[in-house]
């Protein structure tokens, strides 16, 4: 049943990381360049194991982004997560997690976000961005909502977005159906950034 729970957090954390992060890897004259302020910022996930809630986050990720609310055809984003990393402050979760039937580190050690396309959801402050998210070596289309705003040299971005851990095969042996760790898990993404030099 740890077990369960562990791989729901892992998943939460990495669907949490691909709603977070924008990575540019277009020419010098795309969006702004951002940075990543790694303390002030966080890619969580959450899930519930045999009816108990839990919470997790991703220790180690990285990201490059490229992003103006002006210029959303040039901005785009791309974040990389250390699925090992996952972290819910339970030990027996953190042990199972990486296993092969959840997220199977031994085997492919990273998750990958990139983004297709960002667009304004209507206000200037609100955006969807649709990417592709790689888990497991399985690649599913994401929706990501975030907020973006910015303040002097800084910005802050706020994402949410929901994954299916079964789309991605985790779990598959051991909880299919969802009897012990719940099938969606919520991902979240507190993201500050500075502009790259």
């Amino acid at each position: 049943m740890s077990i369960y729970g562990n791989a729901v957090r892992a998943l939460t954390v990495g669907f949490v990381l691909l709603a977070a992060g924008g990575v540019p890897t277009g020419p010098a004259d795309a969006a702004t360049q951002w940075q990543v302020v790694p303390e002030k910022s966080t890619i969580g996930f959450a899930g519930t194991h045999a009816g108990r809630a839990f919470n997790g986050t991703f220790k180690t990720w990285t990201a490059e982004i490229a992003f103006d609310p002006n210029d959303l055809a040039g901005s785009k984003a791309k974040v990389t997560v250390d699925l090992a990393s996952a972290a819910t402050g339970d030990a027996t979760y953190d042990k199972t997690l990486p296993t092969a039937d959840w997220f199977n580190v031994a085997q492919i050690p990273q998750g990958t976000f990139t983004t297709a396309s960002i667009k304004d959801a209507g206000d200037g402050k609100s955006f969807t961005a649709d990417g592709t998210l790689s888990i497991r070596g399985v690649e599913v289309p994401v929706t990501l909502d975030f907020t973006f705003s910015e303040s002097g040299e800084e910005a802050r971005i706020e994402g949410k977005t929901s994954l299916k851990r079964m789309a991605f095969g985790i779990g598959k042996g051991s909880d299919a159906d969802g009897a012990w760790v719940s099938l969606d898990i919520p991902v979240t993404v507190s993201v500050t950034l500075k502009r790259a030099p």
